[in-house]
């Protein structure tokens, strides 16, 4: 994964991105970010035994990036490499690197840090052989949550962090069927690509993944499901974003967007992208709609730079 950062803000769709590769890489269910937690177990475990990851680095590098220019711009890159413990990230901010670790988009991540900007990070981290072994032999998810505990660990460990879950009321969004029905394809309704299939060889097409084609962004979609969707739409909207489709199936779809609200167009605006929740409706029959809410919140409660090495 590789993102370009121009100032002066943080680029606000990276936790977008970060969760689209994580779908890409891992195809995890809706569980997808509950390092340690209930996931669903391998076909030997009862369907409701949770599966606890353990796995933390053998060995790791984190050191903070001085060298970057904030007024240039600069590039953020890497990820795990697919079914394994190694983890190379390079000028990660530490919103992602927390986002990453316990799955959640950043405006759900309470007292972050104030650090200056650009503050970003370096980090070269694996575990040995015997935990890649390991790793290779669990499903997809497993994997998934095996590599979130490593990151956690590496962050209680070298950055100090210490946090705590709440939960309270705020604003969500509802994600619903809209007037005249969804315009979702079935499952295996559409083939990959000739550039999917060239992109993931001889791996399957992940259930979802974006890309940008030079005019807007291209939410591709092969079996995802509405709970795997509304996951990508929370990081889209800034807030949480509740299934409340009663679509329980798996679909095909491709949605092309510009942007996030039509609201914030300008009147003379005539580029024929549609932003992200027009497209919603006019694309897929589906749209977003303003409540209140449960919100869960990662709390920060303690974190410090680490030391270079």
């Amino acid at each position: 994964m590789m993102t370009d950062y121009s100032p002066p803000q943080l680029n606000v769709d990276i936790s977008t991105l970060l969760v689209a590769a994580a779908l890409m890489a891992f195809a995890a269910p809706s569980s997808l970010g509950q390092a340690g937690t209930a996931t669903t177990s391998g076909s030997s475990l009862p369907a409701t035994a949770p599966y606890v990851a353990t796995m933390t680095f053998d060995v790791a590098s984190v050191r903070e990036n001085k060298n970057v220019d904030g007024i240039a711009g600069f590039t953020m890159s890497g990820w795990f490499v697919p079914h394994t413990t190694t983890l190379r990230a390079i000028n990660w901010p530490i919103e992602n690197l927390i986002s990453v670790a316990y799955g959640v988009d950043q405006n759900q991540i309470v007292d972050a840090p104030k650090w200056p900007w650009p503050t970003v990070f370096v980090i070269e981290a694996k575990g040995d052989s015997e935990a890649d072994a390991k790793l290779v032999a669990l499903t997809g998810e497993q994997q998934w949550a095996e590599q979130q505990h490593m990151l956690q660990a590496l962050l209680e460990e070298r950055f100090k962090l210490k946090t705590h879950w709440e939960t309270k009321e705020g604003d969500v969004y509802n994600l619903v069927v809209a007037k005249g029905g969804p315009k979702l394809s079935a499952e295996g309704s559409m083939a990959p690509s000739a550039d999917e299939l060239k992109m993931f060889g001889d791996h399957p097409a992940p259930p979802l993944f974006q890309r940008n084609d030079g005019e807007g962004y291209n939410f591709i979609a092969h079996a995802c499901s509405m709970d795997q969707w509304v996951r990508i739409l929370a990081a889209q909207f800034g807030r949480p974003v509740i299934n409340k489709t009663g679509l329980r199936g798996k679909y095909d779809f491709v949605l092309k967007y510009k942007g996030r609200w039509d609201r914030d167009r300008n009147a003379d605006d005539m580029d024929p992208t549609t932003p992200m929740d027009r497209a919603l409706q006019e694309q897929l029959g589906l749209k977003v709609e303003g409540t209140k809410g449960p919100v869960r919140a990662l709390v920060i409660d303690h974190i410090e730079k680490p030391s270079d090495n």
